[in-house]
Formats: C-alpha cells, structure tokens, sequence
C-alpha cells in the first residue's frame, strides 16, 4: 500500500499546527520524531482519520480518504477506522499515546470488548483475542483484571487491540514511554515481526526506538516536516560535523553549536560538539563518525541555533 500525504494544513481556530505537509507512506516502519508540539499526535489522527484536514488530502492507493466512506469509532481510547475506496476497505490500527482501561475487566473481558467494538465476527473473536494475547505476550494474564496490569502490560494490551483484524497501516503514538528495558524489549520484538507486513507509523522521542526499529525516520518541527527519509540520509545532515573537543577547546569555539554527550577518555573528558549554522569543520580536532542522533539534532537545531550557543 501506498500512502500518499499532500499539502495537509490543520488549524484549531486560529492556531496552524500542521503547516502543508506533504509525505509518502510505503510498506516500511517509519519513525516519527520531533519535540512537543511539533504535530506528530495530530499527523497521527489525521491518518486515522480520527479528525479531518483543514486543507489538503491523503490518498490510500490512489483514493482519496475523503472520497471514501469512514465507519471509524472511538471509545475508551480504542480506535477503528475502516474507509472503503472503490470497494475496498483500508483498515487502520491506532494506539493513541493515553490508553486505558476498564480496571475491573479481565483482559480477555477488555480484548472482547474491543472485538465487539471493531466489528470481529462474534465465531472468530475467541481465535483472535488468543492469537493477538499470544502475540504479545499476554496469553498467561487473560484472566488477569486490568487494573493488576503493569504500565507495560496496559501498552502491549494496546497493541493487541490495534492489531485486530488485518489493518494495512498501523500508528502508534508513543508506544514506549515508560516501559521498563523488559517490556522494552518485548515491544521491540512484537513491532520486528510485524515488519515488511504492513505501514507502521512510531512517534516518539527517543531515538534509540527509531535506530532498533525504523526503516525511515519523519522529522518534523512546528508543523512542518524538516526531512524525511531513510536512516543514512538522516545522519547525513550531521556528516562532517560532529568533533570530540576538550573542555578548555569547548571554551573556546564560535558560531552556534549543540554539546550533545561527554565521555572520559584516558582521563580527559572529552565533549561531543555537533557544529550547527554554516559551521561544517574544525581544523586540528578530532572528528567523530556521524549518527543518527546527531543527525536528527542537527535538524532540529540548526536553523534556531545560528546565534546561540547550546552548552
């Protein structure tokens, strides 16, 4: 499937928040990332179709989202969207960034109450609340009450809610905050086995999520997408500016630039500078093999940064 954003404008009265963006979605995991308030959430529902564009559209091969009809439904933070284009339907799994529960519901009670929700054929919902438990990791707490679940467990039960049915896009807002290395890494697997299946959308703030996960990483900033393309592109806005700098060197340097990490080497400790502005190389300091986080802050500071210094 193809997804293809163009020119989507959304205003809340007379606040822009998303500002002409324009972006194509293919079969991939794509990381979406930016600070608060860049317009990741509102891309998301736009793209679940949970609100409607101020202007422009999105097209699921081809048809345009509104020139379909949408049957979505929310309730209790748990979303459906099925939009039929020329006969077909285009199904889409949301995981919005505050999911919850009804505490005294088992878990197998909130996935049946999800199936209902979302339409699953009352002879298949026992099959595939136990396939989709199973696929998270969760077979063992079925009988558990929700309001026992760990903050991790209550993700992965979102996950398994959003992947009823067959949805050929899938959007997770924040999927990890707050898991703890374990759930971490059960969350990881469950997005790996998912991938080439289907688009995945994962907004978040860590990159660390993006570099173990995502194809393509979205960069967006104040409702507008800086970049967007795979990883190595990515890290290519930072390439040739990334030094290792001593403390006194640090003092010492000029023209806007982002101390990102230090580190102590041999003793010294040694700061990584990421050089922003028109600033692209130092001579007689150690260069330093550029990454994806440099990369994607040097995105997002440059154009803010180019009469300031970030220490």
């Amino acid at each position: 499937m193809v997804i293809e954003i163009k020119e989507l404008t959304k205003k809340y009265g007379r606040k822009e928040v998303l500002r002409g963006i324009s972006l194509q979605l293919e079969t991939d995991t794509y990381g979406l990332a930016g600070p608060n308030g860049a317009g990741k959430t509102t891309l998301l529902r736009l793209l679940a179709n949970v609100q409607k564009p101020s202007r422009g559209e999105i097209f699921f091969d081809e048809e345009s989202m509104r020139s379909g009809r949408s049957n979505g439904s929310a309730c209790l933070n748990c979303f459906v969207n099925r939009n039929r284009f020329a006969g077909k339907t285009v199904e889409v799994g949301y995981l919005p960034q505050k999911f919850g529960c009804f505490p005294e519901l088992t878990v197998y009670e909130q996935m049946k109450y999800f199936a209902c929700l979302k339409g699953v054929e009352p002879r298949k919902q026992n099959g595939e609340i136990l396939r989709l438990l199973e696929a998270v990791h969760l077979e063992e707490k079925a009988e558990t009450k929700c309001r026992k679940l760990s903050g991790g467990m209550v993700r992965r039960l979102g996950i398994a809610q959003a992947l009823f049915g067959t949805p050929r896009l899938l959007l997770l807002d924040e999927p990890t905050v707050g898991l703890d290395p374990e759930e971490r890494n059960h969350f990881n697997e469950i997005i790996r086995r998912l991938e080439g299946r289907l688009t995945i959308v994962l907004s978040t703030h860590l990159i660390e999520d993006v570099r173990n996960l995502c194809g393509r990483l979205i960069v967006m900033d104040s409702g507008r997408v800086l970049m967007a393309g795979e990883l190595e592109q990515i890290t290519e806005a930072a390439r040739g500016r990334v030094y290792e700098v001593t403390k006194a060197e640090l003092e010492k340097l000029e023209g806007p630039f982002l101390v990102r990490n230090s580190v102590r080497k041999s003793g010294t400790e040694l700061f990584r500078v990421i050089l922003l502005g028109e600033n692209r190389e130092m001579e007689n300091h150690r260069p330093c093999e550029a990454e994806i986080e440099d990369g994607y802050l040097a995105l997002l500071k440059g154009k803010e940064a180019m009469n300031e210094k970030y220490l």
